[in-house]
């Protein structure tokens, strides 16, 4: 199964060449569910595709056990529950922390159990609620608020992923997220740049 992410990231890196250099987002995975690993790949696949559909290219590497790259990078860590992670009253199927892209918000977390539940009423496979999970606590980790419409619409429902609108960014926000990948890419240089005499 790792060869299987080795290969998505190298489909990535060629994709990224052939889209004319756009940003690059490393996301790394920390499955701390048990989930099958199946459902995780089909759930990046989801999820890279929606990124790159706002013009954002992403690797996804599988932690424990990874190194993190010393380029941008998010981490999502998929727990069982959300027990001990997200207060009362906050998102049923994730959390993130929002704030501005000099601060660099790079953690969020989706819930394993709630999606399960969702994707059995909803009738929907738990990959696709998943992959829908990830996008929308990355897009918080990139400034971005609940909208009305897309990915970053509040209340899942069956519509948004049987239509595939629910796994799209609109154009203002796809725009966000490329600035904010291209702030951090610049941070990540800065902060590795050698120091002059």
């Amino acid at each position: 199964m790792k060869r299987a992410w080795m290969v998505a990231a190298a489909m990535a890196a060629a994709a990224a060449g052939c889209f004319g250099g756009q940003d690059s987002l490393t996301v790394a995975v920390y499955d701390y569910s048990g989930m099958p690993r199946r459902v995780l790949l089909s759930a990046a696949k989801e999820a890279r595709e929606a990124l790159r559909t706002s013009g954002v290219e992403t690797e996804w590497i599988l932690c424990p056990g990874c190194v993190l790259p010393a380029s941008t990078f998010a981490v999502v860590k998929i727990m069982p529950t959300r027990r001990g992670v997200a207060p009362e009253g906050s998102e049923t199927l994730g959390r993130a922390l929002a704030c501005p892209a000099a601060l660099r918000c790079d953690t969020s977390w989706v819930f394993y159990r709630p999606m399960q539940e969702f994707a059995e009423k909803v009738e929907q496979p738990v990959d696709l609620v998943l992959g829908y999970a990830m996008v929308h606590e990355i897009g918080h980790l990139m400034g971005l608020g609940h909208s009305t419409s897309g990915v970053m619409k509040t209340g899942l429902c069956k519509r948004d992923l049987l239509d595939g609108s629910g796994l799209r960014f609109p154009a203002r926000d796809a725009k966000k997220i490329r600035a904010t990948v291209a702030v951090w890419t610049a941070q990540t240089a800065a902060a590795d740049a050698p120091v002059g005499m």
